[in-house]
């Protein structure tokens, strides 16, 4: 088996590590890509640390960056002469930082390369990201999840370039996540540590880390969700080791389906992960039985893939999540874009191929 492993330059995991970020940072001016609720800890925390050097914030990027926020966030960088750019909050804020400081030194506008009718040939400005859900693991992984709202087109800038110089990932900035945003984007984590376990491109480190991952997030999640700070650590450190597994492994037909799902109906990644994770797993038995009756009993001792699909299923319930998509009015006429929009990489590693009816029956059973 050959496979190659690519990570950001350094990463750092630990309580409090985030106060290093200052010294971290290369010299001169700094923009930051900000959650709505991150700008007074920045302001606070890391700002009087950056020793007088220019810095802009932004701090009101849409969830699921639309191109247009991008081209602002570009635009304040290039208008400040940023020499580094900060990510700092969830995937949406995280995945602006990423484009920005990856095309930062480059022509056009963002749709060219979100088009990919121009490439990122290499690597931009230094670029550190730091999480504040245990979720995405955008700080780990080379792509960023973009939206063109005219089109509807969900999907990633993808490249070698985008891999940050440092990912910075302290649990305490989870701490005070609201139990939704815990439990979605939980759901989005121990979903990439699976998918990415069971993937056909996996790899003995992939899975190892996988693995760990899952660990970590099924036995914690629930008491994270209940606010219990190891129980968050742990689901932090999952998260991260879920996206070091995946950026080499790829990931499945959840994140196949649910990117133009999500897209379209509005609905929250980790929703979308927490509705489509039964349903996908079942649908894999036949060709990942293997490696699923290895990962239930590494995660409940017990080998049988059907308990740990109705643990899961049971985890969904004791996190207030939804089963289905009747409530965002998944519907047929929907059908037809997301299955024209679903066939990404995501889908390639799936273990077992779904046709186009086989992804019209399962939203179907979804609707």
């Amino acid at each position: 088996m050959s496979y190659s492993l690519s990570f950001p330059g350094t990463i750092i995991f630990g309580a409090g590590e985030r106060r290093k970020l200052a010294e971290l940072l290369p010299a001169g001016p700094v923009l930051f890509v900000a959650g709505r609720h991150s700008a007074s800890r920045i302001q606070s925390e890391i700002v009087p640390a950056l020793g007088g050097r220019s810095f802009e914030l932004i701090a009101d990027i849409s969830p699921e960056p639309p191109l247009a926020d991008v081209e602002r966030a570009l635009a304040a960088a290039r208008r400040i002469g940023a020499a580094s750019v900060v990510g700092w909050g969830g995937g949406s804020a995280m995945d602006t930082a990423k484009s920005v400081a990856a095309l930062l030194p480059l022509p056009g506008p963002v749709a060219d390369y979100f088009y990919n009718r121009r490439e990122i040939p290499g690597h931009g400005v230094f670029l550190a990201e730091v999480p504040t859900t245990a979720g995405t693991g955008a700080e780990i992984t080379p792509n960023a999840v973009l939206l063109d709202p005219e089109t509807g087109i969900k999907q990633s800038l993808r490249g070698t370039g985008l891999y940050a110089d440092l990912a910075l990932v302290d649990p305490e900035l989870t701490y005070d996540c609201p139990p939704a945003v815990t439990a979605a984007s939980g759901f989005d984590a121990l979903t990439q540590a699976i998918e990415s376990f069971i993937s056909r491109k996996a790899n003995p480190v992939s899975k190892t880390l996988a693995m760990q991952a899952a660990k970590n997030i099924l036995s914690s999640l629930h008491p994270a969700w209940s606010g219990e700070i190891q129980a968050r650590n742990f689901v932090a450190e999952g998260s991260m080791m879920a996206a070091m597994a995946f950026s080499s492994s790829g990931l499945g037909a959840v994140h196949g389906i649910g990117h133009p799902l999500g897209s379209i109906l509005h609905v929250p990644h980790g929703v979308c992960c927490a509705v489509l994770l039964p349903t996908i797993l079942k649908w894999n038995l036949e060709a990942a039985h293997d490696d699923l009756e290895d990962l239930a009993l590494a995660l409940t001792q017990d080998p049988d893939p059907a308990n740990l699909i109705e643990l899961i299923t049971e985890l969904r319930s004791w996190l207030e999540l939804p089963a289905d998509f009747k409530a965002y009015g998944l519907a047929p006429e929907h059908y037809d874009f997301i299955v024209r929009n679903c066939r990404s990489g995501s889908m390639k590693c799936n273990p077992r191929d779904l046709s186009d009816d086989d992804v019209r029956r399962i939203l179907e059973e979804l609707s």
